[in-house]
C-alpha cells in the first residue's frame, strides 16, 4: 500500500506555530481555553514526529493509513478554528492600543461572550478528537511500526537494462546524438554528459543503448567501464561504489567504508581511460560523494549520468566539459509504432472498432515511452472496447491497488522524493483539468491564499512560491510554457500521465474532490477543495448540486457554466473562489459573508457588478475582475487592508486607492482627464511591483499620461493600453522597471511619436510595442520607441508588433501573447 501522507506533514508542521501566535495575541480567552490551545500545540508537535516516520516508510498497513487520515482531518479543522477565531471575536480588526484599547477589550468581553462560549465548545470537541487519535496511536503502536512488507516489489527500472537495443523504437536518432556528444573525438579532458527527463521518458534505456554502442565500437579505447544505478535513497551510494568495483573485477573490498571504497576506485582509474554510466541520480548529496571516484587524468575519460532533476547534472564538478541532453518524448509516429508492436501480434494493425479509443490512448500517453509500453502490455490480446476504455483511458486508476504496477511505482519515486511543501504544490495542480495551461500568477496567488507558502525574512511569499514552481519544473514534474524575458514561465502544465497520477494521489489523501456537476461523490469524505467541471454546452445552464456538504471546503473552482457553482451561503471557511472563464450569469449572493476569503477571481465571466459591501472581506488578498462587465468598483474596496493584487482591468477605481498600502499589483482603467492626479497619487506606493493601466486617450498632447520623476520606485513591470500613444516618462521615473509593454490601437494623426522618455528608464530589460493598426502615425511611434530604447537596451530585447506582424526581435516572440 502506498504512503498516503503527502501534503499532510507540511500542514501539521505549521499548526503548532499558528497556535503559538494565537497565544501571543491579547485576546480575552475564556478560562481553560488558553490551556486547551497549549495542549493542542504540544500534542500536534508529538504527532508531527509520527507523521515524519510514516513518510519515511515505503509501505504501511490499513491501520496506519486510517490514523493518518484522522490526523489530516483534525488538522484541517484546527486550522479552520484558528483562522476563524479572530474574525468571530473582533471582526478581524487590528488590535488597538492605549486607554481606548482597554475600554474596547472590556466591551468586547461583554458583547462577544456568546461567541466565545461557542468557540470554547468547538475547541473542546477538537481536543477530544486529538485525545482519541493520540490514544489510538498508543494502543496500536502506530508511530513505531516498521511497515516494510515481506517482499518489496521489483524495481521496474531493471527491465531497461536488458532491452535488446536493436528492438528499440524511436531511439535511433537519440542514441546517435548522445554517442556523438559523449565521444567528440580528439578531446582528452574528462567529459560529463547528463541525460535529463521526466519519469518514464527512457533515460535509462537511452543511456544503456549508448553504453553498449560505445563498448562495441571502441572497446580497445576504454580501459575500464561500468554501468551503475543509484536510486533515491542516500544510503545506496556505498552499494553503488561496490558495484562499480565489482564490474572492474575487484571483488575483495566489499567490507570497506565509503572513504576506502572511493580510494580504491580512484586507484584503479587514475591511469586508465574510463567510461562510467551513473544511472538514476537523485540528489546533490549523492553526486557530491560519487563524483569523488572519478579522477581528471587527461586521458579522454567519459561519464554519463541520468536524472529526473535538471539542476543536478553538473552540480559542483570542476570539469570544464559538462553537457546536458534533454530527452524528448516519442513522436506520434514512433509512439503508435511502439504501442502496436507491444499490443498486437501482427505488430502494425489496430482493429477498426478500436481505432478511436486507440487515438485517445495515444493522446493520454503523450509520447511517454513507459506509459506507451505499460498501457500496451495491459491491453495486449484484449479486443473488447469496454476493456480498452477501462484500462487504457484510466490506467493509474485501474492500477490503484496493484503495487507492482511499474508506471505508478516509478511516479511514486518522484513524488516521495519531494519535500512536503512541494508535494502540496504539485497535488494542487490536480484541481485543473487535464492538459490545462495554467497561468503562473494565478497558480502562485492561489498557493499563497491556501497558506502553502511561508514568507521568509528577506524573501516575499511570491518569490518563494516561484521558487517552488521552478523546483517542480527542474524535477521534470511540471512543464514550463511561454517563457518570459527572464526565462520564467507565464504558464505551465503537467503531462497527462502525471496529471492522472496526482489526481489519484489527491483522491487518496482527500486533498481535493474532483467531480462533474451531474455526479456526486458518495464516499462520505469531507470536501476540503472542490474542483467542479460541468459538461453543459456553452451558454446553457448546468444543474447545481445542492446535496454535497461544502461547509468545510477551503477552495471552490468551477470550469464550464457558472450556474453549476454552489451557493455561496453554504461556504463557511472558503479561502479561494475561482470562477475564471465560466459562462453564463454569476450569482454573488452571500459573497460578503465569506470572512476567510483570500482569493476571488471572476476573470472572463459575465459578472457585471460587485456587492457594495465587498469591503467586509478583510482577508481578501487577490481580486480579479478583468475581462468582465464590471465598469466600476465599489468604494468599500479601499477598506481591504490586506489586498495585494487588485486586477480591475478596464474598470474604474474609487478614490482612496493610493491609501491601500499592501498593493503589489494594480490593473485598472481611467481617463486621461484625471490621469495626472491618479498617477501622482499611486506613484508613491512602496510595495507596488506591477502596474497595468487602461486609458482612453485623445490625440491632444494636453492630455498626456506622465510618469513623474522618482515615482513608482518599486515597479518592475508597466503595461499601458491606450487608444493612441500619449505617454511621457520624466527623468528618474520608474528606477526599477524591467519590463515595459505599450499597446495602442492606432498612431497619432499628426504622425508624431506620442511616446517620449524611454531612454530615461535605465533598468529596462525588455520592451514591447504593439499596434492594432498599421498607419503612418504608428510607424512614427515605432521608429521613435526603437531609437529611444536602443540607448538602454540591446536590439534583441525590443519587440515590435504591428497589425499582428512581428517587426522586432525574433527571440522574444514566444513570450508575447
Amino acid at each position: 500500500m502506498d504512503i498516503v501522507v503527502g501534503a499532510l506533514s507540511g500542514m501539521v508542521d505549521a499548526l503548532p506555530g499558528k497556535l503559538g501566535e494565537l497565544l501571543e495575541q491579547e485576546y480575552a480567552l475564556l478560562a481553560g481555553v488558553r490551556d486547551d490551545v497549549r495542549f493542542l500545540q504540544t500534542e500536534l508537535g508529538s504527532m508531527r514526529a509520527a507523521i515524519r516516520h510514516c513518510e519515511s516508510l515505503d509501505h504501511h498497513d490499513a491501520q496506519t493509513t486510517g490514523w493518518v487520515g484522522k490526523v489530516r482531518e483534525v488538522a484541517y479543522d484546527i486550522e479552520d478554528w484558528v483562522d476563524l477565531f479572530a474574525v468571530r471575536v473582533d471582526g478581524g480588526a487590528p488590535p488597538a492600543t492605549g486607554v481606548r484599547a482597554w475600554f474596547r477589550r472590556v466591551w468586547d468581553k461583554f458583547t462577544a461572550l456568546p461567541a466565545r462560549h461557542t468557540i470554547a465548545g468547538e475547541l473542546q470537541g477538537l481536543k477530544e478528537r486529538v485525545l482519541e487519535i493520540s490514544d489510538q496511536r498508543k494502543r496500536y503502536s502506530l508511530g513505531g511500526m516498521v511497515g516494510t512488507p515481506a517482499q518489496a516489489p521489483l524495481d521496474p527500472r531493471l527491465s531497461a537494462l536488458f532491452v535488446d537495443t536493436n528492438s528499440l523504437v524511436g531511439f535511433g536518432e537519440k542514441v546517435e546524438d548522445v554517442s556523438r556528444l559523449v565521444m567528440d573525438a580528439g578531446r582528452t579532458e574528462l567529459k560529463i554528459v547528463s541525460i535529463v527527463g521526466m519519469a518514464g521518458s527512457g533515460k535509462t534505456t537511452l543511456a544503456n543503448a549508448v553504453y553498449r554502442r560505445l563498448q562495441a565500437q571502441t572497446q580497445d579505447n576504454f580501459n575500464c567501464s561500468a554501468f551503475v544505478s543509484i536510486g533515491p535513497k542516500l544510503d545506496m551510494v556505498s552499494k553503488t561504489v561496490r558495484n562499480m568495483l565489482s564490474q572492474f573485477g575487484d571483488r575483495h573490498r566489499g567490507g570497506q567504508d565509503i572513504n576506502q571504497l572511493i580510494t580504491s576506485v580512484r586507484e584503479i582509474l587514475t591511469n586508465k581511460r574510463y567510461l562510467i554510466v551513473v544511472d538514476d541520480l537523485w540528489s546533490s548529496e549523492q553526486w557530491a560523494t560519487i563524483k569523488c571516484c572519478f579522477p581528471e587524468n587527461g586521458l579522454g575519460s567519459r561519464i554519463i549520468t541520468t536524472t529526473r532533476n535538471g539542476a543536478l547534472p553538473t552540480d559542483g564538478y570542476s570539469c570544464p566539459s559538462k553537457f546536458v541532453h534533454e530527452i524528448s518524448p516519442l513522436s506520434d509516429t514512433d509512439a503508435k509504432q511502439l504501442f502496436l508492436k507491444k499490443a498486437f501480434s501482427n505488430g502494425n494493425v489496430c482493429p477498426p472498432h478500436l481505432e478511436d479509443v486507440f487515438n485517445q490512448v495515444m493522446r493520454r500517453c503523450c509520447g511517454l515511452p513507459l506509459a506507451v509500453v505499460t498501457v500496451a502490455a495491459k491491453l495486449a490480446h484484449k479486443h473488447s472496447r469496454d476493456e480498452w476504455e477501462k484500462l487504457g483511458l484510466n490506467l493509474l486508476y485501474s492500477s490503484h491497488s496493484d503495487g507492482s504496477d511499474g508506471l505508478k511505482q516509478i511516479l511514486n519515486l518522484s513524488f516521495n522524493d519531494l519535500q512536503p511543501h512541494l508535494r502540496t504544490c504539485l497535488l494542487y495542480l490536480s484541481i485543473f483539468p487535464e492538459n490545462s495551461e495554467v497561468d503562473t500568477e494565478r497558480l502562485v496567488r492561489r498557493w499563497i491564499a491556501e497558506g502553502f507558502i511561508a514568507e521568509g525574512r528577506n524573501i516575499s511569499a511570491q518569490e518563494t512560491a516561484l521558487g517552488y514552481l521552478n523546483e517542480l519544473i527542474v524535477r521534470n514534474l511540471v512543464q514550463p510554457l511561454d517563457l518570459n524575458h527572464d526565462d520564467a514561465p507565464r504558464r505551465c502544465r503537467v503531462h497527462p500521465v502525471i496529471h492522472d497520477f496526482i489526481v489519484c494521489k489527491s483522491m487518496e489523501e482527500n486533498f481535493a474532490t474532483l467531480m462533474d456537476s451531474q455526479h456526486v461523490p458518495n464516499n462520505g469524505t469531507t470536501v476540503r477543495r472542490l474542483s467542479l467541471k460541468n459538461s453543459s454546452k456553452k451558454h446553457q445552464p448546468a444543474a447545481r448540486n445542492e446535496s454535497t456538504d461544502l461547509s468545510h471546503a477551503r477552495s471552490i473552482t468551477v470550469f464550464g457554466h457558472a450556474s453549476a457553482a454552489p451557493s455561496l451561503n453554504d461556504l463557511k471557511v472558503v479561502r479561494v473562489l475561482d470562477l475564471e472563464g465560466c459562462d453564463g450569469p454569476v450569482c454573488l449572493d452571500g459573497l460578503c459573508k465569506l470572512v476567510l476569503l483570500r482569493y476571488l477571481s471572476l476573470k472572463g465571466t459575465d459578472a457585471s457588478e460587485l456587492p457594495p459591501a465587498i469591503g467586509d472581506l478583510r482577508c481578501l488578498e487577490t481580486l480579479d475582475v478583468r475581462f468582465t462587465k464590471v465598469k466600476e468598483l465599489p468604494p468599500s474596496i479601499v477598506r481591504l487592508e490586506k489586498l495585494m493584487h487588485l486586477l480591475a482591468g478596464s474598470a474604474k477605481l474609487p478614490g482612496g486607492i493610493a491609501e491601500m498600502k499592501a498593493l503589489q499589483t494594480l490593473s485598472c482603467g481611467g481617463t486621461t482627464k484625471g490621469s495626472v492626479k491618479f498617477i501622482e497619487g499611486i506613484s508613491k506606493q512602496d510595495k507596488l511591483r506591477e502596474l497595468e493601466l487602461y486609458f482612453d486617450a485623445t490625440e491632444t498632447h494636453e492630455k498626456r499620461v506622465k510618469f513623474p520623476a522618482c515615482g513608482f520606485r518599486s515597479v518592475k513591470k508597466l503595461c499601458i493600453q491606450c487608444s493612441s500613444p500619449s505617454v511621457t516618462f520624466e527623468p528618474n521615473a520608474l528606477p526599477a522597471i524591467q519590463v515595459l509593454e505599450l499597446r495602442f490601437q492606432k498612431g497619432l494623426a499628426d504622425q508624431s511619436s506620442g511616446v517620449s522618455g524611454i531612454e530615461h528608464l535605465s533598468s529596462l530589460k525588455h520592451v514591447l510595442l504593439e499596434f492594432e493598426k498599421h498607419d503612418a502615425g504608428a510607424m512614427a511611434t515605432v521608429d521613435a520607441v526603437r531609437n529611444s530604447a536602443q540607448r538602454v537596451l540591446p536590439d534583441q530585447y525590443i519587440t515590435i508588433k504591428v497589425d499582428g506582424n512581428l517587426r522586432g526581435a525574433t527571440n522574444t516572440l514566444q513570450s508575447i501573447e
